[in-house]
């Protein structure tokens, strides 16, 4: 046996820490990247801060463990429950002497720099969502600047939005890296050998359910098509939307005797895309009213909703906006619309009724782009060479 491969096979295996101060479950970039990293060798912990309500669980793996603070009652994390995190990674970070601390947002940055000097590992600082200017605590600010100054990687799901950090954080250019919220290649559910009915046509939405990212429009155009439609929902409803899922049910209605609006609950993401490919089209909406926030403005490639139903094989409907336009519907993935149109939206719910062939064809060519190219797989592997490269 050669030198080199006896030398890897008694290497000790790399140690990953990841810290977000939320439930990761949530989270389709952190499932992927963990479970990539597991698969590449490594040994992956999880520090969780769980919160009452939250009934997502990460997938079992052998080589993943979670961790976490006791659960607290609210999404809200006040300043005794942060402290309780921080004091925990610092914990894990001494015991498990991690090689690499994958620290997430701006609640997980200042604890993932201090777990990455106390072990003395690299540090990954992925964001999610950024904040609006002025929006964090003067501490929070400078862990968040301190971390991504610190870090190896920077990563970004929307190149706008990372540019506008990288500005203003001031690190390296060269450590900044894109990667959108795909799906990996293993999600991708089997061809279905036998055809969906034709009707109804099932719109599909499925991620957090808020009025601005599943606004009442919908309801109503679907309403408008009078049995020729409905809408099904997976997920689960945002801070400030309790309620909203039983507004929808109640606006929708029924349509001969049957409700127009039908919600499925929450759903693990390891069964989140098999459910979609039960439908014909997704929704990927967001109302105009949220533009001038930075994240919503900004969605992108930092939105798993689109590559998620392209991975199951169904047209989209997207915004009517230009970044939405040049990624989706000019490829021919789908077709746009105004969020808070109602005639827009049946304008365009029933060009999918009314051209069943090009909207399968549509759903077809997303698949395939998905497959070959637009997957986690691909975008996180120049990552997993760096930090695993012994997998």
């Amino acid at each position: 046996m050669a030198a080199a491969e006896l030398d890897r096979r008694n290497r000790k295996p790399r140690r990953i820490l990841f810290i977000q101060a939320t439930e990761p479950a949530g989270y389709p970039p952190l499932i992927h990247a963990s479970s990539l990293m597991a698969e590449a060798g490594c040994y992956v912990t999880f520090l969780a801060a769980p919160f009452a309500g939250c009934a997502l669980k990460l997938p079992c793996h052998p080589r993943i463990a979670v961790r976490a603070i006791p659960p607290r009652s609210s999404h809200v994390m006040g300043k005794v429950w942060y402290a309780l995190y921080i004091a925990a990674a610092a914990r894990l970070a001494l015991r498990l002497q991690p090689d690499v601390i994958y620290a997430s947002d701006p609640l997980g940055a200042g604890p993932g720099l201090l777990a990455a000097r106390l072990a003395r590992g690299r540090l990954v600082y992925h964001e999610h969502d950024s904040p609006a200017p002025g929006a964090l605590s003067p501490m929070l600010a400078r862990s968040r600047a301190a971390a991504a100054r610190r870090a190896e990687f920077v990563i970004f799901p929307n190149e706008t939005r990372g540019r506008i950090a990288q500005a203003e954080l001031g690190f390296s250019a060269d450590h900044l890296r894109i990667i959108w919220n795909m799906p990996r290649r293993a999600e991708l559910p089997p061809l279905d050998s036998q055809p969906k009915a034709e009707s109804p046509l099932v719109l599909y939405y499925h991620g957090t359910i808020s009025p601005d990212l599943l606004p009442l429009a919908v309801v109503e155009a679907v309403r408008r098509l009078r049995g020729r439609a409905c809408l099904r929902i997976v997920g689960y409803e945002a801070p400030g939307a309790t309620g909203y899922v039983q507004r929808l049910i109640e606006f929708g209605g029924r349509d001969n005797s049957m409700p127009i609006v039908h919600y499925g609950g929450q759903v693990p993401r390891s069964n989140l895309v098999p459910t979609a490919a039960r439908a014909h089209v997704g929704l990927a909406l967001l109302m105009a009213s949220r533009g001038s926030e930075m994240n919503m403005r900004h969605m992108t490639g930092a939105s798993n909703k689109a590559f998620d139903y392209m991975a199951a094989g169904l047209a989209l409907l997207v915004p009517d906006r230009p970044d939405w336009r040049d990624m989706f519907v000019a490829p021919g993935y789908g077709r746009a619309c105004d969020p808070t149109d109602p005639t827009s939206i049946a304008t365009g719910l029933t060009w999918f009724l009314d051209h069943p062939t090009e909207r399968r064809a549509m759903g077809a060519s997303g698949r395939m782009k998905i497959e070959a190219e637009w997957n986690y797989d691909s975008a996180f592997k120049p990552v997993i060479r760096t930090l695993c490269p012994d997998g």
